[in-house]
Order: C-alpha cells, then sequence, then structure tokens
C-alpha cells in the first residue's frame, strides 16, 4: 500500500464544508502516528467548487486552501456525472482509482451520501470498513476504532487488517478542526505546488448502471435533512404523542412550516418514537450548523449541546429558568411551550396576511 491518507471533501451549495477541515485534521493526526512520511490525498467529487479564498481572489481555486492546512495532493472528477451523487457511478469511479493507489485509508464525514458509498467501495474493492466511528488511531501500524451500539448506549472497540485499505466514515460531530484559516508559512510555500489530478466522468453517463437519478425531488423544509437545514425547531422530552402532549407537536409542525425549518429532537424523543433517529440531534446523533435554532422543551445535557454548538444563533424556550440550554441561547424565553408556540403562530401568521 502506498502512504497515503485518503479523505473526503463535502460540499455544500458549491462550497468546501467546514466538516472537511475536520478530517484533515483528523488525517494529520493519523500521520504523526505512524512509523513512514504520509501524505494527505483529498478527492474532490463534482464542479461546483467555486468558494473564494478571500474577496481580492474571486477566481482562485478553493482546493488551494485545503493544500495550506494540510493536503499534498487532491484527486478532482468532474463532468455532468459528478455534478450529483449517484451510488453506482461514483463507487465505479473510485474504485479503480482506489485499486491503484491502495491507500491506508479513506476517511469520510458519516452523511447520507457517505453511508451509501462507503459499503459500496468495501464491497467492490473487498476491503475493510467502519461506519460512524467516534475515534480512530493507530497504534504499532495497528487501526483501531470505536463506534457506538446498541442505539448508543454501549460503544464497542474494533482493530484492524493493517495490510489492507481500511474506509472510515466518522460522526461529524467527533470531528474538530482548527478552522478553515490555512498554516500562513505552508500557505505561501505551497499554495500553487498543490497537485490537482482531474478525472472527467463524462464516460461514465452511457455505462449500464442499475439505478439511474430521474429527477430530484426538494424536500419539504420540515422534512429537510437536519444537517443541510437553515432553521432547525428542536423538541425534547416534554413533546409528542408518548408524553401526552400531541397538541404540542402539531403546534411544533406548523410553526415549523410557517419557518421553512427542519424538525429535529433530542435522543428521549427519537427513544420514544416520536420522530425516526435520523433527526437526532447530539453525540449519538447528528451535528448541525444551522443558521437559527430554535429549542422547546430542551433542558441542554452535554449529549444534545455537543452537537448544537456550531449554530448561529440559538433559542430556547424552557419553563426551568435555570436549564443549561439558556447557557447557549442568544435568546432565552422562560415559559410553557404549549403557550408561547400558538402565540409564535399566530404573529407569524398576521405578518404573512400583512405581506
Amino acid at each position: 500500500m502506498k502512504n497515503t491518507i485518503w479523505i473526503w471533501i463535502h460540499q455544500r451549495d458549491g462550497l468546501i464544508d467546514d466538516i472537511t477541515f475536520g478530517l484533515v485534521q483528523e488525517a494529520r493526526e493519523l500521520a504523526a502516528d505512524m512509523a513512514d512520511t504520509v501524505s494527505i490525498v483529498a478527492i474532490a467529487m463534482g464542479i461546483d467548487l467555486n468558494d473564494p479564498l478571500d474577496d481580492d481572489q474571486e477566481n482562485a481555486n478553493p482546493l488551494n486552501l485545503l493544500g495550506g492546512c494540510g493536503v499534498d495532493r487532491v484527486i478532482q472528477f468532474k463532468g455532468s456525472s459528478a455534478s450529483t451523487y449517484h451510488g453506482e457511478s461514483v463507487a465505479r469511479a473510485l474504485s479503480g482509482v482506489m485499486e491503484k493507489e491502495r491507500p491506508l485509508f479513506f476517511l469520510m464525514a458519516h452523511d447520507a451520501d457517505t453511508a451509501d458509498l462507503a459499503p459500496r467501495l468495501a464491497a467492490m474493492l473487498q476491503l475493510q470498513v467502519v461506519t460512524r466511528a467516534v475515534d480512530l488511531s493507530v497504534n504499532d501500524q495497528i487501526p483501531t476504532a470505536v463506534r457506538p451500539i446498541a442505539n448508543g448506549h454501549l460503544f464497542e472497540t474494533r482493530t484492524y487488517n493493517c495490510r489492507t485499505s481500511l474506509i472510515v466514515t466518522l460522526l461529524p460531530n467527533v470531528l474538530v478542526s482548527s478552522g478553515r484559516e490555512p498554516d500562513q508559512e505552508r500557505y505561501r510555500d505551497e499554495k500553487n505546488n498543490i497537485v490537482i489530478h482531474q478525472i472527467d466522468l463524462q464516460q461514465n453517463e452511457e455505462q449500464d448502471f442499475k439505478t439511474r437519478i430521474i429527477s430530484t425531488i426538494e424536500a419539504e423544509p420540515e422534512n429537510l435533512d437536519i444537517t443541510e437545514a437553515d432553521i432547525i425547531l428542536a423538541i425534547g422530552r416534554g413533546v409528542g404523542k408518548q408524553a401526552g402532549n400531541e397538541t404540542a407537536l402539531d403546534s411544533v409542525y406548523e410553526l415549523a412550516r410557517l419557518l421553512g425549518a427542519s424538525v429535529a429532537g433530542t435522543r428521549p424523543v427519537i427513544d420514544r418514537g416520536d420522530l425516526p433517529f435520523e433527526r437526532q440531534i447530539g453525540q449519538t446523533g447528528k451535528t448541525v450548523t444551522p443558521r437559527l435554532i430554535i429549542n422547546c422543551g430542551i433542558s441542554g445535557a452535554n449529549e444534545y449541546t455537543a452537537g448544537i454548538e456550531k449554530s448561529k444563533q440559538v433559542i430556547a424556550i424552557n419553563t426551568d429558568a435555570r436549564a443549561r440550554i439558556f447557557r447557549f441561547a442568544s435568546l432565552g424565553i422562560v415559559g410553557d411551550f404549549d403557550l408561547i408556540l400558538p402565540l409564535l403562530i399566530k404573529r407569524l401568521i398576521q405578518l404573512k396576511d400583512i405581506g
């Protein structure tokens, strides 16, 4: 195998998502634990990376920023086939390059696309794969991963064969980076030297796939993936059918539709079945970075707040003035959401009618 670690470049609306820099940091830490020198390779899928490095460099390639943060090389798959995620196409394209290069690790943040891609690649190349990992380390050249099991109630530690590549998806909330700012000395020295290897995927359009994309249907805001939502309405233990408070849950969905918000919840809400697991925020759920998150009846335990700490604006509604959630809130409202939510709904309807 080559002494390389691959990372997947996560994108959102044509921008490199911040979680990518968390993967770079993870790769650098792994590389530091290896006996030999290890290079970091980033995999870019698509043609819509248009994030300028700063206001004075409108046409600058954003991939150069990764070079300043520790990436040595970029493999960029371009063409119309790469503009929309298609599991078979992406896996087939990656498998050929991965089989040739045989990296030590291929690191991805766990999301809807990588949850599909990682096992596809592993099956095609007969490689090891670990999903939803919360920790990854190397000791005496032996990779060790920790991942939650039993719906997060337990954790298991696994060691892996170091003779084949290991594909790993990491839960986003465990990926910590120093941010998008590059190391200035490295950036000045290497921004023009980062190797960008481009591969055209146009040829894959005519291949015989078992699936094809007919159309893309935009989700209703309240059903949008919470990791992509601009506004989130999160509910806690006191809201829901099992809590004997079905009316409040109806109000939550009505308010979400008016705000264009996605609905999420804490672990107790998910455990009792009021919301599906993919709507859980927290250490065993998802990390979210919305422009605004409104927390209804959420006390603010560590497990939950770890998933919202990067939110831009936080509003909290709780009857307990000493609730921990208020430490994180830009605006706190002490009161009963059964009374406050209908007032918010009424006011929003009035504003929409006026508009």
